[in-house]
């Protein structure tokens, strides 16, 4: 099946399927990319500037610097 013709075909999918396939190519290039998939059920850190009222002042004296 050529590229257009693959397209083509894509566009018909409902919702759902289109979904589906979101995931399951998501899924495949992380397998290419030997990532692992995040787990729902694990808590992960994530830096976030609220509580970090210094943050403004430290980057201008590096920027000082």
């Amino acid at each position: 099946m050529s590229h257009p013709e693959l397209l083509e075909k894509l566009q018909k999918l409902s919702h759902d399927e289109k979904l589906e396939i979101i995931q399951f190519l998501t899924t495949e290039l992380a397998k290419e990319e030997s990532l692992r998939a995040l787990d729902n059920s694990t808590a992960y850190r994530a830096w976030s500037p609220y509580d970090y009222g210094d943050a403004a002042q430290k980057l201008m004296s590096l920027l000082a610097e």
